[in-house]
């Protein structure tokens, strides 16, 4: 695989996981702009779910 098709794969994957990574960063920012910390099960569902986002993407 070329660069070129790697990086079309990448960009495909990170459009596909768009909506999930950017629900995962509201997520995160509503408590801050509630001015408290995330919780941890706030933490540990961002996490999981940029974990989950990030294989995607490396699997292209």
């Amino acid at each position: 695989m070329n660069y070129t098709q790697i990086a079309v794969s990448a960009v495909e994957a990170l459009i596909q996981n768009g909506p999930t990574i950017v629900g995962d960063i509201k997520a995160l920012l509503g408590p801050i702009k509630e001015g408290r910390e995330p919780t941890d099960a706030e933490w540990a569902f961002a996490e999981q779910q940029l974990d989950a986002a990030n294989a995607a993407v490396q699997a292209g």
